[in-house]
């Protein structure tokens, strides 16, 4: 082998070398680090995003970061999913909150459980045909007999709408979520029906009311963080605490632009205010987008082995932040910008 030869050898080594270890630092990345992120991932959304909307929906209740996790752990530990309303907060007699699972969220559990073999209602009826009882009967593979559970209209109804509206279907949304939580041994989870934990007694979530960020920051006697609204990352702020969208303001009035009518501003008829201007380039503009237009410039012209590993190097750091569109772009440059610079000598 001459001394060519063995000079690409030792390039093709080097760069599989590199490209290994930017493999595992991206997989490493990419790794849950607690339950928030693994929520996240399952989710598909970013941390940050998934908990903004989360502490102004259905988790609404929670007064502080450890009532918070409780209920992410909860969801995890279950499979839950509370954005498609299949569990809740909701404040527990005494202080507190619940973790309340609705009756779509058990039907989850009861499919998903691997013994779950079918489930059959038996309607108990008085002499004048109106509804008594509903028997809930659960089959599991792995049991010679089913398991019965029954519940009854005087011991259950309530005083709340859905009860005085369809109290035959609220009953039998009673006797599922006893059998389930019976069959499969669920516990530390609430369903409809248990008023007993719950202050007030009304489990409708649709009168759950949502905080503003301004309350709810004043509630956790904390600061809800500015954030984009297209993909949920945090703005960062600066030494002098302003946010990147206070920075855009800032370059404006630098520019002499003062929000004064001009032939550069439009009336109202004419176009949006500065204000409205400076929210949507905002929103147009994430924290992220300088870095990606950095690496994705940098990768296009990138003609050393030396250069693309710093770019790449940057480009790992960001990959966990960044939304999945971005990230296959950035792939693909990658790997061109990978492909043309294999051969050369630094």
């Amino acid at each position: 082998m001459n001394a060519r030869s063995q000079a690409i050898a030792a390039s093709n080594r080097e760069i599989d070398e590199s490209k290994s270890r930017a493999i595992a630092a991206r997989a490493a990345e990419s790794r849950p680090r607690n339950a928030l992120e693994s929520m996240a991932k399952r989710l598909q959304i970013t941390p940050a995003g998934l908990k903004h909307t989360l502490l102004n929906t259905v988790f609404a209740e929670c007064k502080n970061d450890e009532q918070f996790m409780a209920l992410v752990v909860v969801s995890n530990e279950f499979g839950l999913n509370p954005l498609t309303k299949e569990i809740y907060a909701f404040p527990a007699k005494g202080g507190g909150i619940v973790p309340m699972v609705s009756v779509d969220g058990w039907i989850r559990l009861m499919n998903e459980h691997p013994a779950f073999d079918g489930i059959e209602f038996d309607y108990h009826a008085d002499a004048k045909g109106n509804t008594q009882a509903i028997e809930a009967i659960i089959y599991r593979k792995d049991r010679n007999r089913p398991v019965k559970v029954i519940e009854y209209m005087d011991e259950c109804k309530g005083n709340t709408q859905p009860w005085q509206k369809s109290p035959r279907r609220m009953l039998r949304h009673r006797a599922l979520i006893q059998g389930v939580r019976v069959a499969f041994g669920f516990s530390g989870i609430a369903g409809e029906g248990d008023e007993a934990v719950i202050d007030g007694g009304d489990l409708t979530p649709q009168q759950q009311s949502v905080p503003s960020r301004q309350s709810f920051a004043q509630d956790l006697d904390d600061e809800i963080p500015a954030f984009d609204k297209q993909t949920g990352e945090v703005f960062e702020k600066d030494a002098s605490g302003r946010t990147v969208e206070d920075e855009e303001t800032a370059r404006a009035l630098d520019a002499g632009n003062d929000g004064t009518l001009s032939d550069d501003n439009p009336t109202a008829a004419e176009g949006p205010a500065d204000e409205q201007r400076g929210e949507a380039l905002a929103d147009d503009k994430p924290a992220w987008f300088d870095l990606v237009a950095e690496i994705r410039a940098g990768l296009n012209a990138a003609k050393t082995k030396t250069y693309f590993a710093e770019l790449d190097a940057k480009f790992t750091n960001a990959r966990a932040g960044l939304p999945d569109d971005v990230i296959t772009e950035l792939d693909k440059l990658s790997a061109a910008a990978r492909k043309r610079v294999a051969n050369s000598e630094v």
